[in-house]
């Protein structure tokens, strides 16, 4: 696995829905490294802190492969991710793997939980659906130490230990999973894979959270 691309955006004002702050589209950096510290990448900006970055969700990483599944024919950045990689999709990358790079070590936290805005980027009012039933969603790190991030490094995979308490996880697994049960169509083992993920070390306090109350939905 290496990195592809190295992506940094600037929030700026978009018609949708009559007036929108956004920050999704985001563009190859070019030339030298860029610093990665606890709260992301130096130059990347936010819209709303309310739901995107922060140091649970500090780097969106998305496969290369999502671009031919979703036929987009954009630059690198288009989809939003920070850094796009080769070599790898969401059913290999496990809540809690471990990504180095150089000397920076980012730790997986959670699958993206996509929103209405790709609907708008794409100009498909179907994307999102499609996008989010694939479960092929990128997926966020925290950053555990800080380093420099360029294009064309390897990246070395890392997997958590795996026990009873703190089973192997996958990001399309835990997206599909969460995805099926807000829907009303959960299959079985949805609810014991959120439990297992709810108790993971790794977990981001968001998802957490979210976990935590739809769990709590589900008692008769």
């Amino acid at each position: 696995m290496k990195i592809l691309s190295v992506n940094i955006g600037q929030t700026r004002p978009y018609p949708w829905r009559n007036g929108t702050e956004s920050a999704i589209l985001k563009s190859p950096v070019e030339g030298n490294g860029v610093a990665v510290t606890t709260l992301g990448l130096e130059g990347d900006e936010q819209a709303d802190l309310r739901v995107h970055g922060g140091e649970d969700k500090a780097v969106l990483c998305i496969p290369q492969s999502n671009y031919a599944l979703f036929e987009i024919h954009q630059g690198f950045g288009f989809l939003g991710e920070n850094l796009t990689l080769s070599d790898v999709d969401e059913t290999q990358i496990q809540l809690g793997d471990q990504l180095q790079v150089g000397s920076a070590v980012l730790e997986v936290t959670q699958p993206r939980s996509p929103c209405w805005k790709l609907n708008e980027i794409t100009q498909d009012s179907q994307f999102l659906k499609r996008y989010a039933d694939s479960g092929r969603v990128g997926f966020y790190c925290r950053v555990l130490q800080p380093g420099t991030l360029e294009r064309n490094e390897q990246v070395s995979l890392l997997h958590p230990e795996v026990d009873n308490e703190h089973p192997a996880i996958s990001i399309q697994s835990l997206f599909l999973a969460k995805h099926r049960v807000q829907s009303r169509n959960a299959q079985s083992g949805d609810l014991e894979l959120l439990a297992l993920a709810v108790q993971h070390p790794a977990l981001s306090s968001a998802w957490r959270q979210e976990l935590t109350k739809l769990l709590e939905n589900q008692q008769p």
